[in-house]
């Protein structure tokens, strides 16, 4: 009898355990960005990083002529 109680314990914490993890699942499946939005995003980066190294050279050149 008491070895049944625990098997059925078992199985309520086993499909417990089981819809969080399908929770989990639908909660990550929401949070991703679409392949557009990711491919704006990556874009502006290398936009971003490309204006700031050219900025940068654009300074060192400025300083290095001027003197």
């Amino acid at each position: 009898m008491n070895s049944n109680h625990e098997q059925e314990q078992v199985h309520e914490r086993l499909d417990r355990l089981e819809q969080k993890l399908d929770y989990l699942a639908e909660a990550q499946q929401a949070n991703r960005r679409s392949p557009g939005v990711r491919f704006l995003v990556g874009f502006a980066i290398v936009i971003a990083v490309v204006f700031i190294l050219m900025l940068v050279i654009g300074i060192i050149q400025f300083f290095s002529s001027g003197g």
